[in-house]
């Protein structure tokens, strides 16, 4: 165990080597003075001036905020989430008075409302305008903040898209109080939701377990297909700290599970029955609804394209292989593939002279030491056999036919 925790605290040390975190000031008329923060930037953010990248604000600025940079940097390098500014919000001395609550109502003070305000009014609008941002926001908090955060849910139209609360403390009437949002009212606005929440019954008292398996008996009853809810237990963790260190990376998963390419669960489900033509569409689809929701303007990973590749290729005699290399094409125009599947759509139509043509464009784009060269230099000698034979075959019938002809013509005349 000793060996995991030092293999997790050298990620976060890593992930933040190299990678720029700079210090803001954010000047509040809510908190009357100015508020610093902290932002990491992912890498690559100043070489791609075009990409926008969804905004994470956590409440704090100290170990929340490094855990979940790191795996933050952890998931878009492995091409599991998009990489993603990160805020910090220093509470060092204003913890308690930050996230405040009437415990007889679980309402916000007045200092809870003012600290409410410049996240939703001040810090967001400045982070909006001095970074490129996407339209997808998550906030994250822990124990009593957990519980803050999320007063931002009853709002007619939340700001936030994804809620991760950590071990949330909620007070005596949080049951209630989230029921008087009427949270099955997201299923009518046109977003995604997520509401990712963990804890352990070994490390809290029976009347908050209680509390919290109210809320997801609650949360999870609603039918709002868009409003996505995990109550995670974590019960083998082996303390509070492992089970705060688990959470964001669970809740990555829940949040980003549409980002990730197409994986063998999602081809089993979505994807292994469709036609040729709804499997393209639904690939079409899929990063159509990562740029919405995540503002990523992702290209079609080719993983995906190779996923769907026999099902476009074995059904329905490949009338759809057409549909793909065009597809192709346009994401990739420098790659050989898009090529490659016009070219087999003529050869199974039988038109070799185009699938010479369009095989050998193919090879042309391949980089001479692809080790994948010479096999694929087969396709282009197989259709030319094939032209060959074809052509002897056509040679062949015309002679049969002429002497059919020739012997019509002599029997004519006897």
């Amino acid at each position: 165990m000793k060996q995991v925790y030092l293999l997790f605290a050298l990620l976060i040390s890593t992930s933040l080597f190299s990678q720029e975190v700079i210090t803001q000031k954010v000047n509040s008329k809510e908190l009357g003075k100015d508020r610093n923060i902290k932002v990491y930037l992912p890498k690559g953010y100043d070489l791609d001036e075009t990409t926008n990248y969804p905004l994470a604000i956590v409440l704090g600025d100290e170990y929340l905020f490094d855990l979940y940079v790191g795996n933050a940097k952890l998931y878009a390098n492995v091409d599991k989430a998009p990489r993603q500014i990160v805020v910090g919000i220093d509470m060092k001395n204003t913890y308690g008075k930050d996230i405040s609550i009437i415990p007889s109502n679980n309402s916000l003070t007045s200092s809870g409302v003012h600290f409410f305000n410049f996240i939703k009014h001040e810090l967001i609008p400045f982070m909006e305008g001095n970074f490129r941002t996407s339209p997808f926001m998550t906030i994250v908090g822990e124990g009593k903040a957990a519980n803050f955060i999320t007063h931002y849910l009853k709002d007619e139209k939340p700001v936030f898209n994804s809620y991760i609360c950590i071990t949330p403390d909620f007070p005596q009437f949080a049951p209630a109080i989230m029921e008087s949002y009427s949270l099955n009212r997201l299923g009518s606005i046109d977003n995604t939701y997520f509401l990712y929440t963990s804890n352990n019954k070994k490390y809290i008292d029976t009347k908050q377990y209680n509390r919290f398996s109210d809320i997801r008996t609650l949360l999870t009853s609603y039918e709002a297909k868009n409003f996505n809810v995990i109550f995670d237990e974590f019960d083998s963790s082996p303390s509070y700290l492992a089970m705060i260190g688990e959470t964001i990376p669970r809740a990555f998963t829940q949040m980003f599970s549409l980002y990730s390419k197409i994986t063998k669960e999602e081809y089993e489900a979505n994807v292994k029955d469709l036609a040729p033509l709804d499997a393209i569409k639904y690939v079409e689809k899929k990063y159509l609804d990562i740029q919405y929701l995540y503002g990523s303007n992702l290209n079609v990973r080719l993983d995906d394209i190779f996923v769907i590749e026999d099902i476009v290729i074995d059904r329905q005699d490949g009338d759809y292989l057409r549909v793909l290399g065009d597809f192709v094409m346009i994401k990739y125009p420098d790659s050989h593939m898009g090529d490659f599947y016009i070219g087999k759509y003529h050869e199974l139509g039988k038109d070799y002279e185009k699938a010479d043509f369009y095989y050998k464009a193919a090879y042309g784009k391949m980089d001479p030491s692809d080790p994948n060269a010479n096999a694929f230099y087969e396709n282009i000698k197989r259709v030319n056999d094939l032209m060959g034979s074809k052509k002897k075959e056509e040679i062949k019938t015309k002679t049969n036919d002429e002497e059919i002809i020739e012997e019509q013509d002599e029997e004519g005349q006897e």
